[in-house]
C-alpha cells in the first residue's frame, strides 16, 4: 500500500457533465492520497440562481470566506499547509478557513449543513449523501484511480483465511464510506450478505483499537489507518479493493458555492493541481511532513 503515489491523475469536471452526474446520482467508487495531471475545465455552472451562498460566506464587506473540509492525506492536506492558496485569494478580497475531518460522511453533512462549501470525499459517502439526505452538492474533480488502497484484514494469526470464513464474524468498518462498500463487496465475493456477519459501526480510531484489543474479528479500512496498524502489527489481507471496486475520490461543492463563485472554485482547483504536481515530484518530502505530523515511520510513509 503506497502513501505517496506517483503518476496521479484529477480531473476537472465540466458544468455539463458536473449537471449529468447531480441528476443520475454517481455511480462510481475512495481513498487516498496524491494527484498529477489535471485536465483544466470550466467550474461555471447555472445550478441555482436565487442562493444564499454569497450572504453566508461574507461576513464583512471587505473579505469573504471559502471553506474547505479536508482529511489528514491528499492534496489539500498539503496545500492547507504551505498556505499557497491563502496568499492567492488575499489578492482578491477572500480569506480561507480550514476545518478537519476524519472520515467522509462528516464532510458531505457539514455541506449539507451550509457549514464548509467545498470538501474532499470517496466514492460512497457521496452517493449516501444524495440519495438518502439529499445534500445539495455538484461534483468539480477527480483523483484517478488508486488501486488496493483499502483492505479488509484480519490478524497474522487468525484463524479466517477466506471471506467465506467471516460468515457470523464481527466485522469493523464506518458506515456509508468505502470501507461499507469494500465490505459488502468482499462478503458477496465470499458467498455471504451483510446480514450473515455482524456489522459494529466504528470510526477508524475506535476501530483500531477495538481490532488490536481482539473485540472484532476483521476490519474494512482505508489509508492511511491501515499502514499506521501495520507498523506495530501483523495483519493477514482478506481482500483489498483492487478488483472489487473503482477506488477514487472526489472533490464536492456545494451547488450554491459553486453557482455563485465558479471563479473561486476555479482557483481553489488550480491550486490544488499544482500542489498535487509538487507532491508527486517531490515524495521524500512528503514522507518527512507525514511522519512529522502523524509520527508514522519514513519508510511506512514512503512504501
Amino acid at each position: 500500500m503506497s502513501h505517496i503515489k506517483t503518476r496521479r491523475q484529477l480531473s476537472f469536471f465540466s458544468q455539463n457533465t458536473i449537471k449529468r452526474r447531480v441528476a443520475w446520482g454517481y455511480t462510481l467508487l475512495l481513498t487516498l492520497v496524491f494527484c498529477l495531471s489535471l485536465a483544466v475545465a470550466s467550474c461555471k455552472s447555472q445550478l441555482i440562481n436565487n442562493s444564499t451562498a454569497k450572504t453566508q460566506n461574507a461576513p464583512s464587506n471587505l473579505t469573504r470566506v471559502v471553506r474547505i473540509g479536508h482529511q489528514g492525506f491528499g492534496a489539500l492536506f498539503y496545500l492547507k499547509a504551505k498556505n499557497f492558496l491563502e496568499k492567492r485569494l488575499a489578492k482578491m478580497g477572500w480569506s480561507v478557513e480550514w476545518t478537519e475531518f476524519t472520515t467522509d460522511p462528516p464532510i458531505l453533512e457539514a455541506i449539507g449543513k451550509g457549514k464548509i462549501d467545498l470538501g474532499y470525499a470517496g466514492v460512497a459517502s457521496p452517493i449516501f449523501a444524495q440519495s438518502e439526505e439529499g445534500v445539495p452538492f455538484v461534483y468539480i474533480a477527480n483523483d484517478s484511480a488508486l488501486p488496493g488502497s483499502i483492505g479488509m484484514i484480519v490478524p497474522q494469526d487468525s484463524p479466517i483465511r477466506t471471506l467465506a470464513d467471516l460468515k457470523s464474524k464481527k466485522i469493523a468498518a464506518t458506515q456509508k464510506t468505502a470501507a461499507h462498500y469494500l465490505l459488502i463487496r468482499a462478503l458477496t465475493q465470499g458467498g455471504l450478505q451483510l446480514k450473515d456477519a455482524q456489522f459494529v459501526e466504528l470510526p477508524p480510531p475506535k476501530a483500531q483499537e477495538a481490532f488490536v484489543r481482539g473485540e472484532v474479528d476483521a476490519w474494512a479500512i482505508w489509508q492511511p489507518f491501515l499502514a499506521q496498524l501495520q507498523e506495530t502489527m501483523p495483519v493477514h489481507f482478506l481482500a483489498n479493493s483492487d478488483r472489487l471496486m473503482n477506488d477514487r475520490n472526489f472533490y464536492l461543492a456545494s451547488r450554491s458555492f459553486a453557482s455563485d463563485f465558479p471563479d473561486i472554485v476555479k482557483i481553489v482547483m488550480g491550486e490544488t493541481r499544482q500542489m498535487a504536481t509538487w507532491i508527486t515530484k517531490n515524495p521524500e518530502r512528503v514522507a518527512e511532513f507525514i511522519s512529522a505530523r502523524t509520527g508514522m515511520k519514513i519508510t511506512t510513509a514512503m512504501m
